[in-house]
């Protein structure tokens, strides 16, 4: 395949983000290799002026096409895109981030050499005051041969391993959709499971990817844009289905590993996620406006729940960070009042270290 002929799809989910968009797309509009490129809008029920932005680029860009569909969320907008891909491969980028010149140049540029199913970039993790570089796989082009797609990404996917968990925040690091490139033919059937239904869709739908993949690339010469500034309110809208969604996620997880035979090691990395998400899901409590008794009532909730007092018998609590291994002591012992003191402390350290 000529590069010429190597074409990409970008899908865009658009909702409400009329102070960012132009900001995405011209940042897309400005790469050389526009012929290739094939940018899919959808309009997720937009209220804020966005739906006309959208129309606008569309109108005024012959490779831009422009959907409007009711709101249903992310993964009903990613799902309406890709219904519409057409290009040998195809992307995704959130309307709030950007990418750099010559991003989809370079990508293209290195999928033409190993056709890789999947391809995977570096991004930074870009804040108002700050900027932070994530190399997932150090920072090096590695090449994964379809048992390497499984044993080290897939495995990556399901969660962190021995001394990964020195940096309990990475967990997440390859999850998201956004900053790959899959292959048109290989993937264009798996869709996005909806949040309603499990948490992390992004996860999800990785996992489905890379169990089937015959290869896969980290390419660390480009970089994706991941904008926080417009995301630091999210936590504080409580989700009260969140550990529900976790436990969907975790029993699907558990069947991609019964129904391929998986090794055991897939299962000590999901159990090590189970422990780390934790720490996420008692925060959407505590960060949540909500009174202190509905807090204290909801955090004892969690951390009684079976599926983290049977992670913890074999976690290895001598791993993780000083800070992070009190943490999680205090939700293995359930001292819940500890447990609320630091989260409540940690969302005040956590804004001046940009996480």
């Amino acid at each position: 395949m000529e590069i010429k002929n190597l074409s990409v799809d970008i899908i865009i989910p658009v909702y409400n983000c009329r102070n960012f968009i132009d900001r995405c797309l011209k940042s897309i509009l400005d790469q050389k290799c526009q012929e290739k490129l094939r940018i899919i809008l959808v309009d997720d029920g937009s209220t804020d002026g966005s739906s006309k932005i959208v129309d606008n680029y569309a109108d005024n860009f012959q490779n831009i096409i422009a959907i409007h569909k009711k709101n249903g969320g992310l993964s009903s907008a990613r799902n309406a895109g890709m219904n519409r891909i057409k290009g040998d491969y195809f992307t995704f980028i959130d309307p709030d981030d950007w990418v750099e010149k010559s991003y989809f140049d370079k990508a293209i540029r290195q999928l033409k050499k190993n056709h890789v199913d999947i391809l995977m970039v570096p991004y930074i993790r870009y804040y108002d005051n700050a900027k932070i570089k994530h190399f997932v796989f150090g920072n090096k082009t590695v090449y994964f041969d379809k048992g390497q797609s499984r044993s080290i990404v897939l495995k990556r996917l399901y969660g962190l391993a021995d001394n990964e968990l020195s940096n309990p925040l990475t967990v997440d690091n390859l999850s998201p959709v956004w900053s790959k490139f899959y292959k048109t033919e290989r993937f264009s059937k798996i869709r996005f499971t909806d949040k309603t239904e499990i948490y992390s869709e992004d996860l999800w739908f990785n996992i489905k990817c890379f169990i089937i993949a015959d290869s896969s690339e980290f390419f660390n010469r480009t970089f994706y844009y991941y904008f926080k500034g417009n995301k630091s309110s999210i936590v504080h809208t409580f989700d009260k289905n969140m550990l529900k969604e976790y436990k969907n996620l975790y029993q699907r997880m558990l069947g991609i590993i019964d129904s391929n035979e998986l090794d055991q090691t897939f299962r000590n990395n999901l159990r090590n996620r189970i422990i780390l998400n934790e720490l996420s899901i008692l925060r959407n409590v505590t960060s949540a406006r909500e009174s202190f008794s509905f807090k204290k009532k909801k955090i004892k909730e969690i951390i009684y729940d079976p599926i983290f007092n049977l992670s913890f018998k074999n976690f290895n609590l001598k791993k993780l960070p000083i800070s992070y291994r009190c943490f999680y002591l205090a939700c293995k012992y359930h001292i819940s009042f500890l447990i609320y003191i630091i989260l409540i402390l940690g969302e005040k350290y956590k804004e001046k270290i940009n996480q």
